[in-house]
């Protein structure tokens, strides 16, 4: 329950696909879902049936934005943990629309606008969406977004516009879900000078015409558009930045270490601010307690909850203040 900066090791970047978040976005048919299907250990979560011509794929269809919630808790399971790597969402734009609608529900709205500040619906949805895929992430979990594409246009501040290929999300749910990958591209066929055609991957755009990113700097801006070659490109990548570090030890092919997301239980932690409380009643004296320990234990209450606020009043969703409390409390008897 508590925070050891001290025990931190130095992050090394892997080699391994499945250790970083990926979204790609393309017109239908280009082979996104696919692709995403050859992900180590992969389920596809899977808002739109895209999947029925993909042998093997291992898919759970959602329809609302609850059966996603119950995902995420089967995702905590060790069981579960141990069967998949790789949570695959076709399409983000669904998911986005769903979310959006649960919160509608909750707060008993037809649209996520509908009340203004007194309601703040676009908030609580962003809130929503974003902790969810955070909590997907932070379980050590790789994600992999799929999305549809669509031109739009922007315009300049000298008032002049210019085309860009983007996706088809609403802008507030792209930047959350852009703010959290490793490698954002664009899937997009090409026609050969012999009449052929093949899907192509952009992951970077030199003059703008197309939103991809990735946060390997020397990845190529665009490769062939198949599992095989992403891998390439991101090892290819990760070797020239090993080359130009000269810090061959903080690479490798392993991949990253799994995240762990620790989830207070709010009884553990009640139990152990009793347990703590009991421990000091204990072994003062009545005047020890009311001159030194009671002030003590009240300053650093209130510290975290408020003036004349008591830890026997916390409610469930403070258990982050109440695990605050219990750690000041630690030091204090140490």
């Amino acid at each position: 329950m508590a925070i050891n900066l001290l025990e931190i090791k130095p992050h090394k970047v892997s080699r391994d696909l499945s250790t970083y978040i990926t979204y790609i976005y393309g017109a239908a048919g280009t082979g996104k879902t696919t692709l995403a299907s050859q992900m180590d250990k992969s389920l596809l979560l899977a808002f739109e049936k895209g999947y029925n011509a993909i042998p093997g794929i291992i898919a759970q269809d959602i329809s609302s934005w609850g059966e996603m919630k119950q995902v995420v808790r089967e995702l905590k399971k060790p069981e579960v943990k141990e069967n998949f790597k790789c949570i695959v969402v076709d399409t983000v734009d669904i998911a986005a629309s769903l979310c959006e609608k649960y919160i509608c529900n909750t707060l008993g709205i037809e649209n996520i606008g509908d009340g203004g500040w007194a309601v703040n619906g676009w908030a609580k949805v962003k809130k929503e969406f974003e902790e969810t895929f955070r909590t997907i992430s932070q379980l050590g979990y790789s994600l992999f977004f799929i999305s549809h594409a669509k031109d739009k246009t922007f315009k300049r501040q000298d008032g002049t516009e210019y085309n860009q290929i983007v996706t088809s999300l609403s802008t507030a749910y792209d930047e959350i879900i852009k703010n959290m990958v490793d490698i954002f591209g664009y899937a997009h066929n090409v026609v050969l000078e012999d009449g052929t055609s093949k899907v192509m991957l952009t992951l970077r755009s030199p003059d703008n015409s197309v939103d991809a990113k990735s946060r390997f700097k020397y990845i190529e801006p665009e490769i062939e558009f198949n599992y095989q070659s992403l891998v390439k490109a991101l090892n290819d990548a990760i070797d020239k930045e090993e080359k130009m570090s000269g810090k061959a030890d903080l690479f490798t092919d392993e991949r990253a270490a799994d995240k762990t997301l620790e989830e207070l239980d709010f009884d553990t932690v009640r139990n152990k601010f009793e347990e703590i409380v009991g421990k000091i009643v204990s072994t003062h004296t009545e005047e020890e307690m009311m001159n030194e320990w009671t002030p003590k234990i009240t300053q650093i209450t209130e510290k975290y909850l408020g003036k004349g606020k008591k830890a026997s009043q916390c409610t469930r969703d403070q258990v982050e203040q109440l695990n605050l409390i219990v750690l000041d409390l630690e030091d204090l008897i140490k």
